[in-house]
C-alpha cells in the first residue's frame, strides 16, 4: 500500500516544501489584504465581531470594498492555534495550496487519465510558479481554487459511481457545498463557479437525474443551496457588500474606456449605430479578454516579479510550452469526451471573470484558470509517453527533467533574491518595523503621528498604517472599537514639519517627502527604515 502511494506522497511533500519553506520571510512582509484579514480574524476570535464592531459578518468591510468571509474565519482558527503571527495569517492559503495538489490528482484520476499521468499532473501543480507564489500569501483565491477543484472532483466522483454505490449522492452534495463555499471564498468565483456548475449539470444531465431521483434528494439539494445562497442574495440586494466590490473593480471604471464613451450624446445616426457605447464596451472587454491568451503572459512576464526591462517569469514554466501546446492539440481530438469538454469549457471560461475587471492581465483573479493548463499538460505528457519509445524516451525525459530543474532554480533565484529587492515596497515592507518601534516607545511621547504617505514615487500614494499597528502591537479589538476605532495618542496623518516641529513631546513617522533633508534633521532622526533596494521608506523623528 505504502509503495503504491509513494509517488503521490512524494508529490505532496514537494508541494508542502514549495509552499511552507521560509513562509513568513517570502514574500518579505504581509501586504495590506493579509494584515486586514489577520486582524479581523483576531477580532472575531476575541470578540465575535470584526474591527468595525459587526458580529460574525458574512462580508468584511475593508478599504473601499468588502472581503469574502471564508479566509477570515479560517484564519481565526489558525490564530487560535498559533497566535497572532505572520505564520498564522499565511497558513490557510499555504495549507489549501498544498492540499490542492492531491485534490487535482484525484480529479485527473476521475477524468480517466493513467496513473503516471495524474502523478505528473500533481507534480506539475506542486511546483507551478503561478500557484506557488499566491499560495505563500494570504490570498483568498487559493482557498477558492481548492474548493472549486474539490467541487469538480466530487461531482465527477458522484456520476462515476451513480450506478454502483449508494455514496454517489453524498459526493454530489459535497460538490454542491464545495462550489457554494468557493463562491463565498473569493469574488471572481462568483462569476466562474455558477457557469461551471451549470455546464456540469447540463453536460451530465442524465446522470444527475439518476442522482436526484427522489423528492427527498431533490429537496435536500435545494435546501443546501438555499442555506448557502440566500444570505448571498441578501448581501447583494440589501447591503452594499457585493455591489461595492463589483463597482470598484468593474471594467466600466477602466480609465482606458471612460474617455471613449458617449454617455448617450451621439453626434450622428452613424455614430449611434456603429460606434455606440454598447459596442465600445464590448470591444474594450474583448480586448482585455483576448489579452489573457498572450503567450508572454503565460511564459515570460506574467507574475511581474521583476521590473519590465529585466527578464522575468511567467505564470507557467517555459519548459512546459511544447507540452501544453501538444496537450491542447491532443485534448481537442481526444476520445475522452468528458475530459475534452471540461478542458474546452475551462479554456474559454477561465479568464472570463478576470476580464470583467478594470485591471489588465490580473493573475490572481485568473487563478481559477490553472486547472485547464494542468489538464492539457497532463494530456500532453501522457500522449508523449505513449508515442515515444526506447532510448528517445529516456533522452527526452532526462532533457525535460534537466530543463524543469533549471526553470525551478531560475524561479527560486527571482523569487528569493530579485523579487524582494525590486518590489519590497509593493508588499508594504517597513510597516512591521515601524509599528513595533512605535509600540515599544508609545509611552514616551504625548502625541504620535504616522504618515499615510507611502512609497518611493512621491506623496501621491497612500498606505493604511493603523491596521499594521493594530496587528503587530496586538491591540485589543474590543478596546479599539470602544474607543471609536481610535488608538490612544496615535494619529494617522502626514507630518507638517513647520507645525509639528514645535510640539512639546511628539514622535513623527513619515516618508522622506514629509521632512526636510536628512542632514537638517540631525539628531532628531531616531531611525531610518529602508526598502530592500536601499531606498528610504520611513524616517522616525523625535520632537522633545
Amino acid at each position: 500500500m505504502i509503495k503504491r502511494l509513494a509517488p503521490v506522497i512524494s508529490v505532496i511533500i514537494i508541494a508542502v516544501i514549495f509552499r511552507f519553506f521560509l513562509l513568513t520571510s517570502y514574500p518579505v512582509s504581509l501586504q495590506l489584504d493579509e494584515i486586514n484579514i489577520g486582524y479581523n480574524a483576531y477580532s472575531i476570535l476575541k470578540t465575535g465581531k470584526d474591527e468595525w464592531g459587526e458580529a460574525f459578518p458574512l462580508a468584511f468591510k475593508s478599504y473601499g470594498d468588502f472581503k469574502a468571509p471564508v479566509n477570515v474565519y479560517l484564519t481565526s482558527a489558525s490564530i487560535f492555534v498559533f497566535g497572532l503571527t505572520e505564520f498564522a495569517v499565511r497558513l490557510p492559503s499555504a495549507l489549501f495550496g498544498a492540499l490542492s495538489v492531491p485534490i487535482f490528482i484525484l480529479l485527473l484520476k476521475e477524468l480517466g487519465v493513467s496513473k503516471r499521468a495524474y502523478i505528473f499532473g500533481g507534480l506539475w501543480l506542486s511546483v507551478l510558479p503561478w500557484h506557488v507564489h499566491y499560495s505563500r500569501g494570504g490570498f483568498e483565491a487559493v482557498t477558492s481554487l481548492f474548493l472549486t477543484l474539490a467541487g469538480v472532483f466530487a461531482f465527477y466522483r458522484s456520476i462515476n459511481t451513480v450506478a454502483s454505490q449508494k455514496t454517489s449522492y453524498t459526493y454530489f452534495l459535497v460538490s454542491v457545498v464545495s462550489f457554494a463555499l468557493s463562491v463565498w471564498a473569493y469574488h471572481s468565483n462568483r462569476v466562474f463557479v455558477p457557469l461551471l456548475f451549470i455546464f456540469l449539470l447540463y453536460t451530465h444531465r442524465r446522470q444527475v437525474r439518476k442522482l436526484v431521483d427522489t423528492k427527498k434528494r431533490l429537496a435536500l439539494g435545494l435546501a443546501i443551496l438555499a442555506v448557502l445562497g440566500l444570505p448571498f442574495a441578501y448581501l447583494m440586494f440589501f447591503t452594499p457588500a457585493i455591489t461595492t466590490r463589483a463597482l470598484s473593480t468593474s471594467i466600466l471604471r477602466d480609465p482606458g474606456l471612460i474617455p471613449n464613451l458617449h454617455n448617450g450624446n451621439y453626434a450622428s445616426m452613424g455614430e449611434l449605430v456603429f460606434d455606440n457605447d454598447i459596442y465600445l464596451i464590448f470591444r474594450h472587454w474583448l480586448g482585455k479578454y483576448l489579452n489573457y491568451f498572450d503567450l508572454r503572459l503565460w511564459f515570460w512576464k506574467g507574475l511581474q516579479l521583476t521590473p519590465s526591462e529585466l527578464p522575468g517569469i511567467g505564470l507557467l514554466y517555459l519548459v512546459d510550452l511544447p507540452l501544453i501546446l501538444f496537450g491542447m492539440y491532443r485534448t481537442v481530438f481526444s476520445k475522452n469526451k468528458r475530459l475534452r469538454d471540461l478542458a474546452i469549457f475551462w479554456f474559454f471560461a477561465g479568464p472570463f471573470a478576470a476580464s470583467l475587471a478594470m485591471n489588465e492581465q490580473h493573475p490572481l483573479r485568473a487563478m481559477v484558470w490553472i486547472p485547464f493548463f494542468g489538464i492539457v499538460a497532463t494530456v500532453g505528457f501522457d500522449s508523449f509517453i505513449k508515442s515515444v519509445r526506447g532510448n528517445w524516451l529516456k533522452i527526452v525525459s532526462l532533457g525535460y527533467a534537466a530543463a524543469l530543474t533549471f526553470n525551478i532554480i531560475y524561479f527560486g533565484d527571482i523569487y528569493l533574491r530579485q523579487f524582494p529587492r525590486f518590489f519590497s515596497e509593493f508588499w508594504q515592507y517597513g510597516y512591521e518595523e515601524l509599528s513595533l518601534f512605535v509600540c515599544d516607545n508609545h509611552d514616551k511621547y504625548d502625541e504620535i503621528f504616522i504618515t499615510d504617505t507611502y512609497g518611493t514615487e512621491g506623496p501621491v500614494n497612500t498606505g493604511v498604517p493603523y491596521v499594521y499597528y493594530l496587528f503587530y502591537c496586538r491591540v485589543d479589538p474590543a478596546s479599539f472599537v470602544a474607543n471609536g476605532r481610535n488608538i490612544p495618542k496615535v494619529s494617522v496623518k502626514r507630518p507638517d514639519w513647520k507645525l509639528d516641529s514645535t510640539r512639546q513631546s511628539a514622535l513623527l513617522v513619515g516618508t522622506p517627502f514629509d521632512f526636510p533633508e536628512k542632514e537638517v534633521l540631525g539628531n532628531l532622526l531616531l531611525r531610518q527604515i529602508d526598502y530592500l533596494n536601499g531606498s528610504p521608506a520611513f524616517y522616525i523623528v523625535e520632537i522633545k
